[in-house]
């Protein structure tokens, strides 16, 4: 490895509205050394692909990653990822009140809110799904989702 490569750390093009969190976690990715980046990648990729039947294979290699090389960007990650679900949250409790509570149609919110018009749609269908569903319904419902 040149100097070069030691002393620089070079970002691919960026868009000027990228989030700051996943420029940090870039960044974080790129101080990692090669190998370990590698690691971090392709465990990301079998993520990303679901895993066989959507089930994970546990990361070992990943888990064998010295923890120095990874801790700074394990950190952005997990804020990255809190964040995310505390996003998701209150725009399903957005979708639940606006639909629910004001009584407001599908057209509504989207206009209300244009720009989560692909959640408020999933949330909606997930709603309509599952707050109308009779016991009955939800013990033949191939997609049940069980409270963890």
């Amino acid at each position: 490895m040149s100097i070069e490569r030691d002393e620089y750390i070079q970002l691919p093009p960026l868009k000027k509205d990228t989030d700051p969190e996943v420029l940090i976690a870039l960044w974080e990715y790129m101080k990692m050394p090669d190998e370990s980046q590698k690691v971090v990648l392709s465990t990301m990729k079998e993520l990303n692909d679901g895993g066989e039947g959507g089930v994970f294979p546990p990361p070992e290699a990943y888990r064998s990653l010295p923890s120095e090389n990874v801790e700074q960007f394990e950190k952005v990650m997990k804020n990255i990822i809190g964040n995310m679900i505390v996003e998701a949250c209150d725009m399903a409790c957005w979708v639940f009140k606006h639909k629910y509570v004001d009584g407001l149609t599908l057209e509504q919110m989207l206009d209300k809110n244009t720009g989560a018009e692909q959640y408020i749609i999933a949330m909606d269908i997930l709603f309509d799904k599952y707050m109308n569903m009779t016991d009955e319904d939800e013990k033949n419902d191939i997609d049940s989702v069980d409270p963890s």
